[in-house]
Order: C-alpha cells, then sequence, then structure tokens
C-alpha cells in the first residue's frame, strides 16, 4: 500500500511540474532586440529563456524583480548600452551582462500606452498615448540622474490633438508626428479612429509646435504600423494583413510604397543599420513557433509600386491664386499710375513748338516773357537733358554797347529768373522748386548748376 501511495505522489509531482512548466512556458510572449555591443539578434522567450540568432541556444534568463512582463517594455539603444521602458510609462530596465537589470526609481505609470517613443540627446522620450481612460498628447522624458520620469512643457498656438500609437521621424532637432489612434466620440468605452491628417512639427531645442501640412489619410490605418528610421528616411510596415513596405523621405517629400518579398507574421522587428538588414521575429501558425529572418533592406526597394507627394498644403493653391491676383493688380496699378502720369505731364506741360518758336499751355499761345526771359528759357529747353553752369546764362545778358561788371548781369540773371519761375508756375500751377532745379557741381562744388524739371517743356 505504501509502495502505491508513493508512486501516486511521484506521478501527481510530476503533473505539478510539467504544469508550472507550461505555466511558466506562456508567462511572457517573444521578445526581440539588438545587443549593442555584440550587434547580434537577441529573443527572449516566456521571460525565462533567450537566445542569441538561433533558438537551438537556449539560456536561462537572469534578471532582477521588474513589473509585469518584458514584451510589455519598449527597446532603446543609448551608444552601446540597452534600455527598455515599460509602454505604459514608469518602470526602466538594462540589459547588462546578458541580464535585465531595473535601474529606475518610478513606478507603473499606466498613462501612456502606445505612446511615440525615441531618443533625443541620450534621453528616452514618450509622447502621446493612452492610459487612464483618456488619450493623451503630453512629452515626457526619463531623467538617468534622479531615475524618474518628468513632463516637458510645450508651446504653440496650436498642438496635436490626444492620440496613440502616432508614427514618427526624428531629424536632426525636429521631431515630426504624424497618424495614429483617437478617442471615437461616438464609441466612448471601446472606440478608437484615426486621427487627423496633419504632419505636425516639434523643434525639440525651443519645444514649440508648428503645423507642416496635411498627409493623404488613405495611409493612416486602425491596425497601426511597425516603423523604423534609417537616415533621413521612415519606414512602415502595417501590423495588419498589408504586405507592403511605406518609404517616407522628409528631405525630398515623398512617400513611396513597395511590396515586401513574401507575407510576414510579424511579431516584432527593428533594423540593423551596420548590415542593412531588417530583423523579423516571424510566427510560424502551424507549430505555433517564432522564427528570425533576416531581409536587406535593398532587395525591397526596387520600382515603387507608388510615389507621391508626402505633406500638401490645403491653402498652397489658395496662396498662388493670391500672390499671382496681387502680381496683376500691382502692374495695373503701376500701368495706370505711368499712364495717369504721362496724361498727368501732358495736361500741366508747356509745349514748345520748334516751327514757329513758341510756347504753349493747353493749346494756347504764351505772350507773357520779354526777350531776355525767352533767351534763358529757350537756353533751358536746349539744354534740359543735363544740368549746366548758372554762370553759363550770363552770356546772354551781356550786351556789346552796353559796359556792365559782373554783379549788375548776376543780378539781372537773377531777377529775371526769378520772373520766369513765378510766370511759370502762375500758367502751370506748379510750384516754384517743382520748376527748375539747382545743385553743386559734382566735382566743383563752388560751382552751381541748373536745369529744368524733367517734362516740364516739351519739345514738338
Amino acid at each position: 500500500m505504501n509502495r502505491i501511495q508513493n508512486i501516486f505522489y511521484c506521478f501527481a509531482l510530476l503533473i505539478s511540474i510539467q504544469g508550472a512548466a507550461q505555466m511558466d512556458q506562456y508567462k511572457g510572449e517573444t521578445y526581440l532586440f539588438q545587443d549593442a555591443r555584440s550587434r547580434q539578434a537577441i529573443v527572449i522567450e516566456s521571460d525565462s529563456v533567450y537566445y542569441k540568432n538561433t533558438p537551438k541556444k537556449l539560456q536561462l534568463l537572469k534578471h532582477t524583480s521588474y513589473p509585469e512582463i518584458i514584451s510589455r517594455y519598449n527597446a532603446f539603444t543609448i551608444g552601446n548600452k540597452n534600455y527598455f521602458a515599460h509602454n505604459g510609462c514608469g518602470p526602466v530596465l538594462e540589459w547588462r551582462n546578458d541580464s535585465i537589470i531595473r535601474i529606475d526609481n518610478s513606478f507603473l505609470h499606466q498613462n501612456q500606452f502606445g505612446a511615440t517613443t525615441f531618443v533625443y540627446k541620450n534621453e528616452i522620450y514618450y509622447f502621446g498615448g493612452y492610459g487612464l481612460f483618456t488619450f493623451k498628447n503630453i512629452l515626457t522624458k526619463y531623467i538617468f540622474k534622479s531615475k524618474e520620469w518628468i513632463a516637458i512643457q510645450t508651446f504653440g498656438s496650436e498642438f496635436p490633438s490626444l492620440r496613440r500609437d502616432a508614427n514618427k521621424i526624428l531629424m536632426g532637432d525636429n521631431l515630426y508626428i504624424f497618424g495614429g489612434l483617437s478617442e471615437n466620440s461616438k464609441d466612448f468605452y471601446f472606440g478608437q479612429v484615426p486621427s487627423d491628417n496633419i504632419v505636425w512639427k516639434l523643434n525639440l531645442k525651443t519645444m514649440s509646435w508648428s503645423k507642416e501640412g496635411i498627409y493623404n489619410p488613405k495611409y493612416n490605418s486602425t491596425d497601426c504600423y511597425f516603423n523604423f528610421q534609417f537616415g533621413s528616411k521612415m519606414y512602415m510596415i502595417s501590423r495588419g494583413a498589408d504586405n507592403k513596405l511605406l518609404e517616407i523621405d522628409i528631405t525630398t517629400n515623398t512617400i513611396k510604397k513597395y511590396i515586401l518579398p513574401s507575407v510576414f507574421n510579424i511579431k516584432s522587428l527593428y533594423f540593423d543599420e551596420k548590415s542593412q538588414e531588417l530583423v523579423v521575429v516571424h510566427f510560424l501558425s502551424t507549430s505555433v513557433k517564432t522564427k528570425i529572418i533576416r531581409i536587406k533592406l535593398n532587395t525591397i526597394l526596387h520600382n515603387p509600386i507608388q510615389t507621391e507627394t508626402f505633406i500638401t498644403n490645403p491653402f498652397e493653391k489658395w496662396i498662388y491664386s493670391f500672390v499671382l491676383l496681387a502680381i496683376v493688380v500691382f502692374l495695373s496699378y503701376l500701368f495706370y499710375k505711368s499712364k495717369f502720369k504721362n496724361k498727368l505731364i501732358q495736361h500741366k506741360s508747356i509745349l514748345f513748338d520748334n516751327n514757329s518758336q513758341q510756347l504753349q499751355f493747353k493749346s494756347k499761345v504764351i505772350d507773357a516773357f520779354d526777350t531776355n526771359e525767352l533767351k534763358i528759357i529757350l537756353h533751358l529747353i536746349h539744354n534740359q537733358s543735363e544740368y549746366i553752369p548758372i554762370n553759363s546764362l550770363n552770356n546772354l545778358f551781356e550786351q556789346a554797347d552796353l559796359s556792365e561788371n559782373y554783379s549788375s548781369i548776376t543780378k539781372r540773371r537773377e531777377n529775371t529768373l526769378n520772373s520766369i519761375i513765378t510766370k511759370l508756375s502762375l500758367i502751370t500751377g506748379y510750384n516754384k522748386s517743382e520748376i527748375i532745379l539747382y545743385r553743386k557741381n559734382p566735382d566743383d562744388k563752388r560751382m552751381k548748376e541748373i536745369k529744368l524739371k524733367d517734362h516740364f517743356i516739351r519739345v514738338k
């Protein structure tokens, strides 16, 4: 009897051990990341074992205590170190000597599930996400020194709408955000819909938001995307059944669509920049197992099936139309002004008839000038395209039968000039200062020069 009891207890113990093993086997999901030091692909299975590159060499996973399971953490590479931050924000882990070590003093925030994550200046950032029954558009940062998270204040006249699973492109000091999921007001508890089709830019130096334009909403999907960045280009692979890869190039403002070489049931992926390979954990549904697949990126990027402009400005056509209209109006104004000015000049200017040697204003002969005045006027008309020395007018007053000194001739010249200007002003309505122009000679400042205003007297 004792022997039978011993056999029964051994059998029960064996069953309990197998059950515990099965429970441990399904404790977590498959988790993939790249070792920052060795650049090997590391896959963690069920939070208990891991392997490098090949599942044939399983090793026991050593780790300190951390909340939940590793597959609920986002992987980051900073320098030659690997970090993992909980996808709801809070706990931060480090891959150190083939072990997982918790390094934070935080707690499970449960506040930013599906946040857009990125590394800027060796610091981990989370934007947006979902938690505590609300969608977010906050920006948080992990401080390595204090081992805590802080909220970062951002600025702008407008801000991105609340969202999770948004796509990102990090270019220098600029972060571009677009797409993702937002709250569905028609289904408050379970609904979520694609967010707006605006491309937002966050200047990480000034932490200021601005709108870059809009993109085609057909690229916004409720399935969301796996994405990775290589240089200035960002690549997106749908988490759904769409067997396509999208390439977005901010510098050329284009979005291209490529066909993947085969259908993948992707659990997780990363991009190896050194080998330029897409490393994918592919789920084999027939055997409930996973497999690592490596694909050279350049084998996919041949002959895009579609190329479009990525960011467009909805007001661009209106702006071009407005600018064109403004140019037309301005040119019309210049034409009208020039035409009106010519008519005004003709209306207010004096006409000199070469044949009759007469001055006319509004088709009437002017007989208000004496002989000396006419001499000066004719001299100015013949030289009205250039300045002449004012002393050259003295010769017109010198008479052979009269003996006058220089001062007398100069005085007569000034009186005659003043009389001419007064009469011309009364006849035409011009101000006296608008009829005769004076200046000092550019080479000899002691010499004064004179000329008629342009178009004041027209020659027929």
